[in-house]
């Protein structure tokens, strides 16, 4: 008879433990998920493409999503400030590409002792806490574009690395795979300019080592801004197509006109646009309780060139041009 009753009572726990699971994942469910974007520079086009993805995967899984800029890598504060904001708000999840690897630990880790549901995207902060992190392979990158620039300088000449904010780990990522390539070959001369992410800031940097270093052969961009910023540089100095190798990112910006007018040889790729729609995907899945950090979650690269333009698969990484934020 006890042993009848103690069957009885253990059955009864598993069904109150049941009902209780099917009402919480219910609750989850009916009401509208809210989540926030946090990226450090909102005026770069690839972040412009990025949220093509975050809004379309939101509009598709029926989730809300709100969005925030920091205005520029330098902006730690700004966006610490922000993601501040969101934990007293009581946001149901956050996606974060951070400004700064190790300003925004402490804000990070906060979060994650609060339960809030976080994916770092691509641009990392150095938390040691459990998280789900989507990531380019930025030594990849760095070492695409070395071999490019290496092959072609056949392995001799002066070349100038602009990886970005130094604050930024991708940044940090992407230099360290090109140096450490291009030390196998001691004819490549490396010269690095750490700077913001603007084409401003490329273009003054090239048109200085460009007086400092006339014998310039190549030089590799961290991103979009930086690319255009290089190129004007490089056609203001009365350089001819093709005098001065231009490796950049992605295709943003201008950058396929200036590659199919051949001041820009090569760039690096990536399906950022879907690289943004799996972070939504995640994070909507770790609310939800079907996925649970840690995860690191890795993308693909692929270098084209003016023979490759129209020979790559553009879904993962092409926003429609009516589309505009």
């Amino acid at each position: 008879m006890k042993k009848k009753t103690a069957f009885l009572a253990g059955v009864l726990v598993i069904c109150f433990a049941l009902v209780f699971s099917l009402i919480g994942n219910t609750q989850v469910s009916a009401k509208q998920l809210e989540i926030a974007v946090l990226v450090p520079n909102g005026v770069d086009p690839y972040f412009t493409a990025k949220r093509y993805g975050y809004e379309t995967e939101c509009e598709k899984l029926g989730v809300k999503m709100l969005f925030y800029d920091a205005g520029g890598y330098a902006n730690v504060n700004k966006q610490i400030g922000q993601l501040e904001d969101l934990m007293q708000r009581g946001i149901d999840g956050i996606i974060l590409g951070a400004t700064s690897a190790k300003g925004t630990v402490p804000v990070v880790d906060k979060i994650i002792s609060k339960r809030i549901p976080l994916v770092i995207d691509n641009l990392d902060s150095f938390t040691k806490k459990p998280v789900l992190r989507i990531m380019k392979n930025g030594v990849l990158v760095g070492q695409l574009r070395a071999v490019y620039i290496v092959e072609h300088l056949k392995g001799k000449g002066t070349v100038l690395v602009l990886p970005g904010p130094s604050a930024v780990s991708l940044c940090q990522d992407e230099h360290r795979g090109f140096v450490t390539y291009a030390k196998h070959f001691p004819g490549i001369k490396v010269i690095t300019e750490w700077t913001p992410s603007s084409p401003d800031a490329g273009m003054k940097t090239v048109e200085g080592i460009l007086q400092a270093h006339p014998d310039l052969k190549a030089v590799a961009c961290f991103s979009p801004p930086l690319t255009v910023g290089a190129v004007r540089a490089v056609q203001a100095s009365g350089a001819r197509k093709g005098d001065i190798i231009v490796v950049g990112q992605m295709l943003d910006a201008g950058m396929e006109t200036l590659m199919r007018k051949g001041w820009l040889q090569a760039t690096v790729m990536c399906d950022h646009i879907e690289m943004a729609r799996e972070a939504v995907r995640m994070l909507v899945k770790e609310i939800k309780g079907e996925l649970k950090p840690p995860l690191y979650h890795q993308i693909d690269h692929y270098l084209i060139t003016k023979d490759t333009l129209d020979r790559f698969d553009r879904k993962g990484s092409t926003y429609p041009k009516e589309w505009r934020k």
